[in-house]
This record gives C-alpha cells, sequence and structure tokens, in this order.
C-alpha cells in the first residue's frame, strides 16, 4: 500500500521550509528528504505535490533544479540581535545622559554657569601666582620675598625704565595684544566706522616710509601753526604787539589750548575725566600735576651720577631735535627748556611720596571761580568750555589733586618770559 505523507501531522516542517527555507531542500523530523524546486502555493493541487512517493525523495514541484539562498545560522542570528540591542541601549543611555545635562544646565543658576566659564582663568591665574612665589622661604618670616620672590628673580629693571613691576608687565601686555588687534585687516570700512579710523590712525604712525619721505615738515607747520620758534613775528620793543599793522600777538591760552585740546599734551598740568574718587556715581573733570618729559624728578635735580648722565643725554637729544626743526641757537634754546623743566620739576611732588598713596590728602573739590583765584594766569573757564564744548558755570565743581602745584604753576607761566 502506498505511504502518504500528511501535510496536517507535519505542519510545523512545512511551516519552516515555507518561510524559512524558499527555494531549499530539508530533512523533516520523519527522516524524508524533501525538494522545493519552485515556490510553494497555497493553492497549489494534489497534482503538484499534494502525495509524496514511498521512496522518501518526494519533488513538490518535479524541478529539479535547486536555487536556494543561503541560510543565516542560529549562531549568526544571535550575535546579530545582541549587536543590535546592544547598540539600541547605547541609544538610550546617550539620550539619558543628555537629557540630565540639558535639564541641569536649564536649572543652573546664570551665575554658576559664568563661574564654570572663568574656570579657566581661575586657573590660569592661579598658575600664575604658583609661579611667582618663592616657596623656600618662610611666609610668617618674609611674606614680601615669599609671595614676589619668583618673580623677582625671573625679572630685573629694563635699561629704560627706573623701576618695574607686574603692573607694568601687564601693561606691556596689553599693549602686544592691541598692536596684533590693530594690525588685522580692516573689517568695517564704512566712513564713520571707528575701526578703520583707529586702525588708519596706528599704521600712519608705524608707517616708517611715509614718516621718512614727509620728515620734519608736519612737525614745522605745527610749530607754526603756534608762533614758531622765538616768537619770530614780534615786532621790536615792549609795545610791538600794539602798533598798527603788526600781526597779531599770540595769546598764551590759545597755545595751551592747542597743545592740551588739539594735541592731547599735558603741559603744566593734565586734564582728563574720571569717576569722581568720593562719589562714584558722578564724574568729574580732574586736574593733575604734569609737565615733565623725563619719567621722575629727581633725574632733573642732579643728585647722583646716574641722574647727571641722563640729564646731559636729554639735553643733546634736545639740541638735535631743536636743530632738525628750524630752531636757531639750539643750544640755547634747550638750555632755557630745561630749565623751565626744572621749575616744574622743583614744584612737582614725587609719585613715591606717601601723599600722593592717599588719595584723600590729595582731593580738593572746588568750583571754577575758586580755581581761577587760585591760579589766576590761566583763563579756566574758556579752557575748559573750548576743550569740551560746553558753557560751564562759575559754580562747576572740578577736583583739583594738586592745588599747590597749580598755584606755583600760575606763578611760573607769570613771571616766565612769553617768548
Amino acid at each position: 500500500m502506498e505511504k502518504t505523507y500528511s501535510l496536517t501531522a507535519h505542519y510545523d516542517e512545512f511551516q519552516e521550509i515555507k518561510y524559512g527555507g524558499r527555494y531549499s531542500s530539508d530533512i523533516l523530523s520523519n527522516g524524508m528528504t524533501l525538494h522545493l524546486g519552485g515556490s510553494l502555493d497555497r493553492h497549489m493541487s494534489r497534482g503538484r505535490g499534494g502525495t509524496l512517493s514511498n521512496g522518501r525523495n518526494k519533488d513538490v514541484s518535479g524541478n529539479s533544479s535547486n536555487r536556494g539562498l543561503p541560510r543565516w545560522s542560529r549562531r549568526e542570528i544571535c550575535l546579530l540581535s545582541a549587536l543590535v540591542f546592544a547598540a539600541g541601549m547605547c541609544v538610550i543611555l546617550g539620550s539619558m545622559l543628555a537629557l540630565k545635562y540639558i535639564s541641569l544646565d536649564a536649572q543652573q543658576d546664570p551665575l554658576c554657569r559664568q563661574d564654570c566659564q572663568s574656570k579657566r582663568s581661575l586657573l590660569r591665574a592661579a598658575r600664575f601666582v604658583q609661579a611667582n612665589i618663592d616657596p623656600t622661604i618662610q611666609p610668617c618670616q618674609d611674606f614680601y620675598s615669599f609671595a614676589c620672590g619668583g618673580w623677582l628673580r625671573r625679572h630685573g629693571i629694563p635699561e629704560d625704565k627706573l623701576s618695574y613691576g607686574i603692573i607694568t608687565a601687564i601693561g606691556e601686555h596689553n599693549e602686544e595684544k592691541l598692536q596684533r588687534l590693530l594690525l588685522e585687516p580692516i573689517q568695517r570700512r564704512g566712513p564713520d566706522s571707528a575701526e578703520r579710523k583707529v586702525k588708519e590712525f596706528y599704521r600712519s604712525c608705524i608707517s616708517i616710509e611715509e614718516i621718512d619721505k614727509l620728515g620734519s615738515e608736519p612737525m614745522i607747520e605745527v610749530l607754526s601753526s603756534c608762533g614758531g620758534w622765538d616768537l619770530v613775528g614780534a615786532p621790536p620793543g615792549a609795545a610791538g604787539w600794539e602798533r598798527e599793522g603788526a600781526p597779531q600777538r599770540p595769546d598764551f591760552n590759545e597755545l595751551l589750548y592747542r597743545t592740551q585740546g588739539v594735541y592731547s599734551t599735558a603741559v603744566f598740568f593734565s586734564l582728563t575725566v574720571n569717576v569722581d574718587d568720593k562719589n562714584s556715581s558722578r564724574n568729574a573733570i580732574r586736574i593733575d600735576q604734569e609737565g615733565l618729559t623725563l619719567p621722575e624728578r629727581s633725574l632733573y635735580l642732579g643728585q647722583d651720577e646716574d641722574s647727571v648722565k641722563i640729564l646731559a643725554a636729554y639735553k643733546a637729544l634736545m639740541e638735535r631735535l631743536l636743530s632738525m626743526l628750524g630752531a636757531h641757537n639750539a643750544t640755547q634754546k634747550s638750555k632755557e627748556i630745561i630749565q623751565l623743566e626744572t621749575q616744574l620739576a622743583n614744584i612737582t611732588m614725587s609719585e613715591y611720596d606717601d601723599q600722593r598713596k592717599d588719595i584723600s590728602t590729595m582731593y580738593n573739590r572746588i568750583t571754577l571761580r575758586q580755581l581761577q583765584r587760585i591760579a589766576p594766569s590761566l583763563h579756566w573757564k574758556r579752557l575748559l568750555d573750548r576743550i569740551f564744548h560746553d558753557n560751564f558755570s562759575e559754580d562747576e565743581e572740578i577736583v583739583v589733586l594738586a592745588t599747590d602745584y597749580i598755584q606755583k604753576v600760575s606763578d611760573i607761566i607769570k613771571n616766565t618770559s612769553k617768548r
């Protein structure tokens, strides 16, 4: 009797063949070999494979060709599943960490965020302090050497300076940064661009070729606009300025305005605007001692051998510059200029004096009317009106940090030759 293979009894094997091994051959659990040569159709007829032969080689379609695709092994499927699972877990964990960081950042105080951003600056400052101390010195015995010994060992006083400190070094470092910024290409080239103005101004100062080409002409023009050397246009005689047809007499206050307001040069005194030292809610015009070319008043007094050498070198340089600028008898003129600066040095207080370190002892807030009485040789209201483009009241308050100096400067101006 012919042995019949029941698809119902072996449904599991049939499903495995149908979905996992299409176009492939397999051995069923009962040991019978099933050959699949074409697609299995759930509507296949009995004549195309519904009944299998007794020879255990059952050909469903009658097609002997075996065009099967390779199946994945259980091990490969397990490894792939594990890889997909691991990737999914990484994505989930990464998302959780990102959400946690965003939530913490949102809840964080703005000041805390600012402190975190300045962590690098704090670390740099800490390294700077650590490098400048001298750990070999006991701080309880000599705290200054402990705190500054490292810096003092690495730095000396430059030959062109009388003193040198960390403030000076920081200033030099900032100047280097500013120089790099000024030499960068101009980004904003508009007619009112502050960037363009300041960069072009700086480059005009360092353009050596253009400076050499112009020579001394620009400075000679400035001197001519101020009356020239010795006020060349002055008529002879004491009353020569009042004679008919004589040129207009140069006004000292006009020349002072040109130097202070036009050329921003501190002559006889400095004139600045700063926060009021005793009232930080307001700005105030501040007047202080100024006018020396050399960096320290002691250099004019010849108190030591170095001061004498420096003063002699300064005088030689001045003679050379005066000759280049067209002055006659440059030796005599340089001598007169040094005499005037020496008078200013005698009334100038050293910056190292204890009184100059205490703002409360220097601070003197007075009105313009009071300043005019203290220093009558200068027309203060007219000078300030022109410099600040304003019309100040006589009761306008200003801060004078060197009252005695300003009073003595007024006397020097009164007693010095107009020439």
